[in-house]
């Protein structure tokens, strides 16, 4: 009884964790920021007609270090550093804008705030770790093609990359909040990828705002790691449950 019941607080403890940080970071975000000036706004209006996003509020919070995330499950915004607006040119904040605008149009928010309750919820699977990480390298290619096929500038995007990460990488992450910089290796894959890659383009014949087939190649892989992700704890739990040894052996214990 002792497995099953550890094992099940644990499922559901990453649940919690899982809520509470998202109440915690949409506070904590929400007293220590203000409406961007009218000119960011309307970069961002503007980038986000392109790509076919909802308006999105860009917010700004007075700190010294490179900062760029999108968060909110309900009202997504995007916030940035006041270091960002001093340290980066126009092309270059443009560039994280229409990035920041692919994770909002993408809703990437939602998936790796639910890839991450699984991820703490059944972390004794490897395969989940795995998928976690392989779900964040795939929404920031994602992410990056969509900013260079609106701004057809890569080189600027590049520039960001590298400007921020020479200065955020001692610092610390929210990694529930899609920060713009990852890890060190992420980073350079990125980096090394807009210098020498092809980019995507825009389909005019459709709206305008919508990829290419390998944009849609990619966000069908994120969701498809998401899938095979909550597949494989599921079928643990489940197939565990009726021996006592998983988090799901709890409900066949009250059917």
């Amino acid at each position: 009884m002792a497995l099953p019941l550890g094992l099940g607080l644990i499922a559901l403890g990453g649940l919690g964790l899982g809520l509470v940080r998202v109440v915690l970071l949409e506070r904590v975000l929400g007293s220590k920021s203000l409406p961007a000036n009218l000119e960011i706004q309307s970069v961002a209006d503007r980038l986000a007609e392109q790509i076919g996003a909802a308006r999105t509020s860009v917010l700004l919070c007075t700190l010294n270090r490179p900062l760029a995330l999108t968060y909110g499950l309900r009202r997504p915004r995007i916030l940035l550093s006041t270091w960002m607006v001093e340290h980066l040119d126009r092309g270059e904040l443009a560039a994280v804008l229409a990035h920041e605008l692919g994770h909002i149009d993408r809703r990437d928010y939602m998936v790796v705030w639910l890839a991450t309750v699984l991820r703490d919820g059944f972390f004794y699977l490897p395969t989940t770790w795995a998928a976690y990480r392989q779900l964040q390298r795939e929404k920031e290619v994602a992410c990056d093609d969509r900013a260079v096929a609106v701004t057809q500038r890569p080189l600027a995007l590049a520039s960001a990359l590298a400007k921020a990460w020479h200065d955020a990488s001692d610092g610390p992450t929210l990694r529930m909040a899609q920060p713009f910089t990852g890890a060190a290796a992420l980073i350079e894959m990125r980096i090394a990828r807009l210098l020498a890659a092809p980019r995507p383009a825009l389909d005019e014949g459709n709206g305008g705002g919508r990829f290419d087939v390998g944009g849609t190649a990619l966000r069908a892989g994120a969701i498809g790691l998401m899938s095979l992700l909550a597949a494989e704890a599921a079928n643990v739990a489940v197939m565990l449950a009726p021996m006592g040894c998983g988090p799901a052996s709890l409900f066949w214990k009250l059917l």
